[in-house]
């Protein structure tokens, strides 16, 4: 309440456009009536005035937990829907401090201390250095009235014990300041914290590089750092890979320096459905399931999109010979021996490759294994074939069919190139 009409005196000067969201989580018989008294404070502020009831879904979370999370969902949904560029919570200093309460007991790290942060898009705490007892006068003097949630009395959450019974008695025995106290500790949290991202920008631009859906972090130089930046460093990575932030525990954490420090080869399961690969120079960061595969028939010359490699290979016809390899993100096929249409599409299970001067075939699966391929692309190989058979496991074998005689007049070009171009499959027709 203080907050809404604190904004609507600010808002003329600023030119601001103040909408008020109320979200019912449908928890009390007499919700309903909280729905109802903030409608009448948007029509006497003039603000408009969206409302979402929810249901809470526990799965595994706490009440409290999960009626956070819904409610952040119906604002967000409001916020979309008035068009508005934040969404301003009521958050005073003693709601941070009794964050940074329950953390430090829960054993965070500094990141978790800075808590709340004054503003993290889209969401805004104009309240943060304001306590409760400070707008509860304000209202009173101002001759206003708001209601009361009777569930804060109760001491079944964590944040209402932390409220009733353990901030009392830190103002009793240590500190009568002792909301302001933590709240400052938040407010240098949060500038240490602010520098530390910095540098982990300033680090990740020269370590940190993406391949397809995952993150490589360089190894020799990650191995390198201070514990401490490599703590950070892997949550930034954690954070960018996911887009939702460093919410890595901090045992997982040290599981990833574990993984750094150990031999090639080794995985490791992350919350989230998260994997982590020590592979020989580099730690891959990516989903434990690899996305889909395409599977394409192609008619002629054409550019594919394969953005879980974030590459298109192309398919070009031309006359002079490109260099020849065994493996890497380039092939050549004589012309005249392929049958098209070709069939782009990933791995079947036990099937057989004849690679380029092997004396004979084998399970592609044992022959990607001894060629060191790491796991992460072994799930990712794709196989180009016609009806005769494989041509290309690509990027790492070339079929022994594909041996050029010196006698073509035309060759097929397959090469791996960085820009998708188009759509999934995109016809070439200039040949």
């Amino acid at each position: 309440m203080a907050l809404a009409r604190l904004l609507a005196l600010a808002a003329p000067e600023r030119d601001w456009r103040l909408a008020l969201g109320h979200v019912d989580h449908a928890l009390r018989p007499d919700s309903a009536e909280d729905a109802r008294f903030v409608a009448e404070l948007a029509r006497e502020l003039g603000a408009a005035f969206y409302s979402r009831r929810v249901a809470v879904e526990r799965r595994g979370r706490s009440l409290e937990e999960a009626a956070r999370q819904a409610r952040r969902e119906a604002l967000s949904q409001m916020a979309a829907q008035a068009g508005a560029i934040a969404i301003a919570l009521g958050h005073t200093t003693g709601d941070q401090a009794e964050t940074v309460l329950m953390r430090l007991l829960g054993g965070t790290g500094p990141s978790g201390l800075a808590a709340m942060r004054p503003w993290s898009p889209p969401w805004w705490r104009p309240l943060l250095a304001v306590s409760r007892e400070e707008l509860r006068g304000w209202l009173r003097a101002q001759g206003h009235t708001w209601r009361e949630d009777p569930t804060n009395a109760g001491l079944e959450p964590l944040r209402n014990r932390v409220r009733h019974q353990l901030l009392p008695l830190a103002r009793e025995l240590v500190n009568p300041r002792a909301e302001a106290a933590l709240a400052r500790l938040a407010a240098l949290a949060g500038d240490e914290e602010e520098l530390w991202q910095a540098w982990c920008r300033e680090q990740a631009g020269r370590i940190l590089r993406r391949q397809g859906t995952s993150l490589l972090l360089a190894v020799p130089s990650l191995a390198q750092m201070h514990p401490a930046g490599q703590r950070r460093l892997l949550r930034h990575a954690l954070g960018l890979l996911t887009g939702q932030g460093q919410h890595l525990l901090a045992p997982h954490v040290e599981q990833l320096r574990e993984l750094l420090a150990g031999a090639s080869g080794r995985r490791l399961t992350l919350p989230g459905g998260l994997m982590a690969w020590r592979e020989k120079n580099a730690l891959r960061l990516d989903r434990a399931q690899p996305p889909s595969c395409p599977s394409l028939i192609l008619h002629g010359p054409a550019t594919v999109a394969l953005p879980h490699l974030g590459v298109s290979l192309r398919l070009e016809l031309v006359e002079e010979k490109p260099p020849l390899s065994g493996r890497g993100p380039q092939a050549c096929l004589p012309a005249q021996a392929v049958r098209w249409p070709l069939e782009l599409r990933p791995l079947r299970p036990g099937e057989r490759f004849h690679p380029l001067g092997a004396p004979g075939g084998k399970r592609l699966s044992r022959l990607l294994i001894d060629r060191k391929v790491p796991q992460w692309w072994r799930a990712r190989t794709l196989i180009l074939a016609d009806r005769e058979g494989p041509w290309w496991a690509a990027p790492w074998a070339v079929a022994e069919r594909a041996r050029l005689k010196g006698t073509e007049s035309a060759y097929l070009n397959l090469s791996f190139v960085d820009t998708p171009q188009g759509g999934p499959y995109t016809m070439n027709f200039n040949h």
